[in-house]
Order: C-alpha cells, then structure tokens, then sequence
C-alpha cells in the first residue's frame, strides 16, 4: 500500500480552530472525490506532555494520510481535476507543506481497544533510513500498552506538486504511527522516550 503523507503548516492569519474546522469540514470532501483514493485520515496535532521540544520546533498541525493500492493510482489521482480544485482550496488555510510519499507497512494490527489519540513519530534525516525506522520498531514493540504499530518507509519527500503552497522544509527518515488505548497510556508510555525521533500526539478523523 502506498501512502501520501503532507507535513502541514496552517497559515500565520489563521486560527487554530478555524484551520481545523476548514480541513475537515471543506478541504476533507474535496480530497475525498480522489479517484482510486483507498484511505483518507486527517491527524490533527494537540497538545500534550509526550510532543516533545524537536517536534515542537518543527511546528507542524497536521499530517494528512492518503493511501492508494499503487503508485499509479496515487499518480492518477495527483493530476486529477480534484487535486486541481484541493491546490486551489489549500491557499485558504495552509501555510507551508512538505509530502512524504511512503511504502506503509502494518507491524502490529491496530487492536479494538485503540483510541483515536496517537502518536506520529517522525526520525529526522535527508533521505530514507530503514534501519533506523526498523530499529525505532523493535523498541516500540516494547511500549506498555501499545495497540497498534505502522511503519511508513520513505519513497520519496519534498514540494507538493503542482501546489503554489510554500514548502515546508523538514525531511524524515521514515515516519511510524503508533496506537494506545487512551490519551494516557501514550503519555505513560512516552515518558522519558529519546529525544532524537519527534513525537507528535495526533487526533485521527478517518473519512474513508
């Protein structure tokens, strides 16, 4: 399965609020009528004790996750007219985005007991590291009351295509999703994590 993450960055003039209630409500349909599009997650970022000071600088809001059975159909609906009229619509209340386009592997099938509070973790790097994502995922297998474990292996990273939006300049080395069954389990499992790897605590809003 192939994923197109986006590194998200609302625009300076733009309220929180106003920027999350825009992304589901307007820009949510618009990616929705993809063709070939398989998944769609919105991950909202909040704040909590386990979004750590490397994540933080990074400032991201979101991380929006489109899934497609192969390459070709994500390219098919990359140049699609719907893309087209998303381009035109991210100008309302995006300030800088970068894309991640990813091989996404389940580690650890999401249990029944997770919640829609995870983590995204990011391990930064220029180019793709696959052993250190595979290291990061032997000692994630150990985390107390971990429910649920996706690793997303680099394919590709940089501007969005076709976009006028400003790119949003952070890299990774690959990018892992990772489930517990509530807000504090992830907190308590986080606790003094390495600081090397941002920790992004996500509200997940899956619209296909």
């Amino acid at each position: 399965m192939i994923a197109a993450i986006s590194l998200m960055r609302r625009r300076d003039d733009v309220r929180l609020t106003a920027f999350r209630r825009h992304w589901l409500d307007v820009h949510g349909p618009l990616v929705c009528a993809f063709p070939a599009l398989r998944g769609y997650v919105q991950d909202h970022v909040i704040a909590s004790p386990a979004m750590n000071e490397r994540a933080r600088r990074m400032n991201i809001d979101g991380f929006p996750i489109l899934r497609f059975e192969n390459d070709r159909d994500r390219l098919r609906a990359h140049h699609s007219p719907e893309m087209a009229a998303c381009n035109i619509d991210s100008r309302e209340f995006i300030g800088a985005v970068s894309r991640v386009i990813c091989e996404s592997r389940v580690i650890l099938p999401q249990a029944a007991a997770a919640g829609r509070l995870k983590l995204i973790a990011l391990l930064p790097g220029e180019q793709r590291d696959d052993a250190a994502l595979d290291r990061f995922a032997d000692e994630a297998r150990g985390l107390s009351r971990l429910a649920g474990l996706v690793l997303y292996y680099v394919l590709e990273q940089g501007p969005a295509p076709n976009s006028t939006i400003p790119h949003l300049p952070v890299t990774a080395a690959g990018l892992a999703e990772l489930a517990f069954p509530s807000l504090v389990d992830l907190e308590c499992a986080l606790a003094g994590a390495d600081t090397g790897t941002a920790y992004f605590v996500v509200e997940e809003h899956r619209l296909v």
